[in-house]
């Protein structure tokens, strides 16, 4: 099977992500607003300008859109919609269906939307961009493994109250991947299996 297969097919889509150096075009992209608002207002200026963004949906959890938001190429998504869990498990199937390239992320270390956006990154077939407070991006895979150790680092040296916290999300991240990537393996090979032999 080849490789532009297996980007396609859960769970390799998102281990290839993780796994790989490959780089999408930011053609169509989800951004989270998982931080300050000026951040996300210096990150989309700089998308709609200098990347070829021709699609850029939004999550919000705040109660209007940034300024830079464009309306004309996008939608709005608010968390305050989406509240009860069937309500939720219906916008993860329109992010899952809405073939996204990228889902670009904030991490500025606010505690704002930390769920949604770890939710999206598994959920959404689409490799993860981290977006930090100064709109500087890098991606979620290997070959950014310095990237995040230092952001891990700056964090915390900034927020000494809350070590625990941000090592245990830290260590945590990989296993709750793991172990989702492992329910998602077991659930498709099941349909599969029912298909060629039902």
């Amino acid at each position: 099977m080849r490789v532009e297969s297996f980007r396609q097919t859960p769970p390799f889509d998102r281990l290839l992500f993780l796994l790989s150096r490959w780089t999408p075009k930011l053609d169509r992209v989800l951004v989270i607003e998982s931080g300050a608002r000026p951040a996300a207002e210096r990150f989309l200026a700089r998308l709609y300008i200098e990347e070829p963004a021709h699609t850029v949906d939004l999550l919000t959890c705040y109660g209007s859109a940034p300024a830079a938001f464009d309306p004309a190429r996008g939608q709005i998504f608010y968390t305050h919609r989406a509240q009860s869990g069937g309500a939720r498990a219906e916008l993860f199937r329109g992010f899952r269906a809405a073939g996204y390239s990228a889902v670009c992320m904030l991490c500025t270390g606010d505690d704002i939307m930390t769920k949604w956006k770890w939710a999206a990154a598994v959920r959404v077939p689409a490799k993860v961009m981290i977006v930090n407070e100064n709109a500087d991006t890098f991606w979620l895979d290997r070959g950014h493994i310095r990237e995040l150790k230092g952001m891990a680092r700056d964090r915390v040296g900034s927020a000494w109250l809350m070590p625990l916290r941000i090592a245990y999300q830290i260590v945590a991240f990989p296993f709750t991947v793991s172990i989702l990537l492992a329910f998602a393996a077991v659930v498709h090979g099941r349909r599969l299996w029912r298909l060629r032999h039902g």
